[in-house]
C-alpha cells in the first residue's frame, strides 16, 4: 500500500484535493493511505521518519515554501514522486530546479489530475523490482507489486498474485532470502507478506487487501515485534 501525502495550508482546498486525488487513484487501482497536512512545519518534521511515496505539495505556504521542502527532500535523497500544486502559474517555472514529477494548477484540478494519475501509476509500477521464478521448465517474471503474499504448502510455496496463484517447489527460507530488503516480511513460519498490500494489523493477523476483499494472514508470536516495527507507518488505523 502506497503512502500519499497532500500538503496545503488552506484547509478547504486541502480537503477538496484529498477527495479528488483519492477518487482518481481508486479508479486507476492505486491502493494508498492518505495523510493530509495543513502546516508545512508538520510535513518537515515527518519527512525524516515516514516513507512518502507520492507528495502533492503546495508551492506557496507560510513557514516553509514548497520549494524549500522539495530542496530538503532532495538533500535527503528521498524516493518520492513530487507533484507541485499551485494557484500561481508563474511559480511553476521556478520549481524546475527541483525536478518535480508534475504540476497541478488549482484552477484546473479535474483536467490535469486524471492524466497525471495514470503517469504516477506507471511510475510506481515501473519502479518496482521483479522476481524470477521457475515452475517446471518455465520461467516467470513477476512484478513484486503484484505479489500479495506467499504461503508454505509442504515442500511447495503458493505465490498469491492479484488475480492468480502460482505453485512452485521452493523453501520458505530461500524465498525469504531472495526477497530480503524488498518490502516483504516473514510474519509466520508459513507466510511471507508484501508490506505494500497490508491494509491494517488486527490483533494477531495482518489484513491483506485483494480487490474488494481483505485476507487475514496469521502473525506468529515470535515474529510479531518485527512485523509491527516494519509496517507500523504503512497500515491504516482501525476505525
Amino acid at each position: 500500500m502506497y503512502h500519499v501525502v497532500i500538503c496545503d495550508d488552506e484547509k478547504e482546498i486541502l480537503s477538496d484535493l484529498h477527495k479528488k486525488i483519492q477518487d482518481c487513484f481508486d479508479k486507476t487501482g492505486i491502493q494508498a493511505k492518505y495523510t493530509c497536512i495543513d502546516d508545512a512545519r508538520d510535513l518537515m518534521a515527518r519527512i525524516e521518519d515516514e516513507r512518502i511515496d507520492v507528495l502533492f505539495l503546495d508551492i506557496d505556504m507560510p513557514y516553509h515554501s514548497g520549494m524549500e521542502i522539495a530542496g530538503y527532500m532532495s538533500r535527503q535523497e528521498r524516493r518520492t514522486i513530487l507533484v507541485f500544486v499551485t494557484s500561481h502559474d508563474a511559480l511553476v517555472y521556478q520549481t524546475f530546479a527541483y525536478r518535480p514529477f508534475g504540476f497541478i494548477r488549482k484552477t484546473h484540478i479535474e483536467e490535469e489530475l486524471e492524466e497525471l494519475t495514470l503517469r504516477i501509476r506507471r511510475e510506481l509500477l515501473e519502479g518496482q523490482q521483479e522476481l524470477i521464478i521457475q515452475k517446471g521448465q518455465e520461467l516467470y517474471r513477476l512484478l513484486l507489486g503484484d505479489l500479495l503474499y506467499i504461503e508454505a504448502e509442504g515442500n511447495y510455496l503458493v505465490l498469491q498474485l492479484k488475480n492468480e496463484k502460482i505453485r512452485i517447489r521452493e523453501t520458505m527460507t530461500n524465498m525469504e532470502n531472495k526477497l530480503c530488503g524488498k518490502g516483504f516480511i516473514r510474519c509466520h513460519k508459513g507466510y511471507l507478506v508484501n508490506t505494500w498490500h497490508i491494509e491494517k494489523l488486527k490483533g494477531t493477523e495482518v489484513m491483506i487487501r485483494q480487490g474488494e476483499e481483505s485476507i487475514a494472514i496469521p502473525v506468529g508470536r515470535s515474529y510479531e515485534k518485527d512485523v509491527r516495527k516494519m509496517i507500523y507507518e504503512m497500515i491504516r488505523d482501525e476505525n
